[in-house]
């Protein structure tokens, strides 16, 4: 789930924590710390349950049943994430801004309108009574976490004066309803918007994904029949031109670039049974969003990535199936323009004559000010987004004539969100058909890589899909048939793999189908990092378990290769130029720590973008590169027109000569520059990253290799004011080997504790830059040996 905003707080929340230390008062605060040890009573439980810790404070569940496993589960996310708990549930109540101000409110502003609420009461009447008692034991054991604390808060609730609150179990369908917020790609619509005016179509669409990249793809074995062709959404709504860039914008409504997965079958491995990997990217956070843990009955056993918030694992394994996740960068939703009725405001016009807007008011609590009371619209494509959004609102009040408004489609879930049927389901799945059956429910976009120990491997897709008469690629009329839609595809016609003679499935974000237009869309990525994992996959005949650890940890960039011709044809004027240039042509491609050319290639990308981009786009090349990094081998061919094909080469080369400029200036002869020195690690917390003194200490920043094309992704935001620092990358790892379950290896980033006075805050960060994995298994006697912690939860 996304990072709800960025907060800001005041010097007070500086000051108050230097006079907190200066008074001798640390010891008080590390009483937020939660006890790992002793015996307790509990109300919940229908046995003994224990909770060994081990060595690197990850949590091993006992428990009798799998509910109180889930019990367990909500007992130690409420140690541990208790402040992201918080933020989470609030957010989900639409109260966010009661806690921290004017910068939740445009979050609370989207979960009201989104009707969060009504989305998780329908998905509670979906759930079976199996997934009902899931969830009220979770709930119960976050509320015991709660009951069993003492001391003081963890340091963001006195910083805040937040106080935590006890959850109900309609909190775990309200925070999967929040899943409604990263749907679509609706902000980059927006932003295609904003740019369009400055360049025409041709050179919008070479920003972004095409049909034309050449990639891998998902399912090269299912069906390319073409779909039926889309209606133009170019040029179908005038915009006015703007000039300036936009201000900071919530993180919501934006495919990002999120994981690789693959699954290898047992013909290709040293054991004859299956590997399965999965790394999920994000951004990297202190604490992350994952939290692995393992739970063990006698009959079951569960090991993964949870997510605090809901008893489920998104990427893991039991004891006879194992399952990962990346994004299917799918376009879910799409922006509508709409015309009010000039003869009446309270309607606007469809393709069959006027219709009234549907209004809801709702009033929103803001800490230190008035409540905000606002009136939601409604048209029949859904919510008013212009009246409730900074940005859509620019989009009406700067782009379109006076009467439109803009409205979001693809967020109604009339059926809910049942992502939590979903996740319970698959937990007790035993082999392929059951676990297909499972994410049938699933209605957020995922590809999920399957293997179980009898041999089966596969890859599903699972989203909600749209039917839409446009292309979706910038905002559409809404008075104009051709665009409108006609239902959904899910989820009978989601693409499945299951065995290809291959003998390996994998996805890293890259495109589902070739020739289907129904899973085209914009937010692809290139296909470098599946190209390589493909490559490398085509090759293996004796595959194990360090095989894949190599494969998630390689830094050769296929993106490299791909553009030797462009540099080969380049000609720097200046001598650093030419070194440089020749440093880069014998090059592999390997963005590791130690050398120079993943430094000179970066520097140059950056540099030969802005000089590409910035003439025509002026300040809006910020806003577009804010969030996407242009495909550069496709603007330097000539696509798009944003250099003449003859002198794209020239215009490369002297990029070259000014990156290269640029990095002596800073870093001195080119014999000393090293990738690693300026990619280092940065996890940003919600509120102590913000703070003097203390933001840039909380957590170790060490070197990373890779960059935003490598399977070891470590993604820089090269036009940002720390261009090369790595922001964003694989923040949990899995290697699950289903010939011998327990030896399958793990690894989280930066630590499994939330708070930042504990010594488990970020222990992990330096294993995880450089490659260590740590497994998962034992009895509670061999891991009391080495255990930081074991505590005992008895049935009161």
């Amino acid at each position: 789930m996304k990072r709800f905003g960025k907060v800001k707080w005041p010097l007070a929340g500086t000051a108050f924590v230097v006079l907190a230390l200066a008074a001798g008062t640390y010891g008080w605060l590390r009483t937020s710390l939660p006890d790992y040890s002793g015996t307790r009573q509990v109300a919940g439980i229908s046995d003994t349950l224990e909770i060994v810790r081990d060595a690197r404070a990850v949590p091993h569940i006992f428990a009798a049943t799998r509910d109180d496993g889930y019990f367990g589960l909500g007992f130690v996310h409420g140690q541990d994430r208790l402040w992201n708990l918080e933020m989470t549930r609030r957010a989900a109540h639409g109260r966010l801004a009661e806690a921290i101000g004017s910068d939740g409110l445009g979050t609370d502003k989207l979960v009201a309108a989104l009707d969060i609420e009504a989305i998780a009461d329908r998905t509670e009447r979906a759930y079976s009574p199996a997934t009902r008692s899931a969830i009220h034991a979770y709930v119960a054991g976050i509320n015991a976490a709660l009951d069993a604390r003492s001391g003081a808060l963890p340091p963001e609730f006195l910083l805040t004066g937040v106080t935590p609150e006890r959850w109900e179990d309609r909190d775990v369908s309200r925070v999967a309803g929040l899943l409604t917020l990263g749907f679509g790609d609706w902000r980059d619509e927006l932003l295609r918007a904003r740019l369009l005016p400055a360049i025409n179509c041709d050179a919008l669409r070479s920003l972004f994904a095409s049909p034309a990249d050449s990639s891998p793809v998902t399912h090269p074995e299912a069906s390319q029949a073409p779909g039926a062709s889309a209606a133009d959404t170019c040029g179908a709504v005038a915009l006015k031109p703007v000039k300036t860039a936009s201000t900071e914008l919530l993180p919501f409504g934006r495919a990002l670039p999120a994981s690789n997965s693959w699954a290898v079958a047992g013909t290709r491995t040293a054991s004859g049974k299956p590997l399965l990997a999965n790394d999920p990217h994000g951004p990297l956070t202190a604490p992350a969003d994952y939290y692995p843990v393992r739970i063990v009955g006698t009959d079951f056993e569960l090991v993964g990535a949870s997510r605090p918030g809901v008893p489920g694992f998104a990427t893991g394994r039991n004891r006879d199936i194992a399952w990962g996740i990346t994004d299917v960068m799918a376009d879910q939703t799409d922006l509508f323009i709409e015309r009010v009725d000039p003869a009446d405001p309270t309607q606007y016009m469809t393709p069959t004559g006027p219709q009234k807007f549907v209004t809801r008011t709702v009033t929103i609590p803001v800490k230190d000010k008035a409540a905000e009371r606002i009136v939601l619209r409604y048209t029949a494509h859904g919510p008013v987004l212009s009246d409730i959004d900074d940005e859509a609102a620019r989009l009406m009040r700067e782009q379109l004539p006076p009467g439109h408004v803009v409205a979001l489609a693809g967020v109604d879930f009339p059926r809910g969100q049942p992502i939590m049927e979903a996740f319970a389901s698959i937990a007790t799945a035993r082999d392929w058909p059951e676990f297909e059956r499972g994410i049938a429910s699933f209605h957020f976009q995922h590809n999920f890589a399957f293997a179980d120990r009898s041999g089966t491997i596969a890859m599903a897709t699972a989203a909600r899909i749209p039917r839409r008469g446009g292309d979706g690629f910038l905002p559409a009329p809404g008075w104009d048939a051709r665009f409108a839609w006609t239902g959904y595809a899910y989820p009978q016609e989601t693409p499945r793999t299951v065995n290809p003679a291959s003998g390996f499935v994998a996805n890293a974000n890259n495109r589902t189908l070739i020739g289907n237009r129904l899973y085209d869309s914009t937010a692809f990525e290139p296909g470098w990092r599946a190209a390589r994992i493909v490559q490398q996959l085509g090759t293996a005949k004796r595959a194990d378990r360090e095989a894949m650890r190599r494969l998630q940890l390689d830094t050769v960039s296929a993106q490299v290769a791909a553009m030797k011709p462009i540099l080969a044809a380049m000609a720097p004027a200046t001598t650093d130029g030419r070194a440089a240039r020749d440093k880069l042509l014998r090059w592999n491609g390997d963005m590791a720590t130690g050398r120079a050319e993943p430094l000179i290639w970066s520097a140059w990308y950056r540099a030969a973008v802005s000089a590409l981009l910035e003439p025509k786009l002026g300040a809006l090349a910020k806003d577009y590169l804010g969030s996407t990094r242009p495909r550069l081998e496709r603007l330097l061919s000539g696509e798009g027109g944003w250099c003449a094909r003859e002198v794209c080469p020239a215009l490369a080369a002297r990029a070259l000569d000014t990156a290269v400029k640029d990095l002596r200036g800073q870093y001195g002869d080119m014999a000393g520059w090293r990738w690693g020195d300026v990619h280092r690690v940065r996890f940003k917390h919600d509120i102590f990253s913000h703070l003097p003194l203390i933001g840039t200490h909380l957590v170790a920043s060490p070197a990373a290799s890779g960059d935003a094309t490598t399977v070891n992704a470590g993604l820089s935001n090269l036009w940002g004011d720390d261009p090369y620092a790595d922001v964003y990358g694989a923040r949990y790892r899995q290697i699950v080997d289903l010939a011998d379950p327990a030896q399958s290896l793990y690894m989280i980033a930066p630590g499994m504790s939330g708070n930042v006075l504990s010594p488990w805050f970020g222990h992990l960060a330096e294993d995880w830059a450089t490659g260590r994995y740590f497994p998962l298994t034992g009895s509670t006697a061999e891991l009391r040996k080495v255990s930081v912690g074991t505590l005992t939860l008895t049935p009161r």
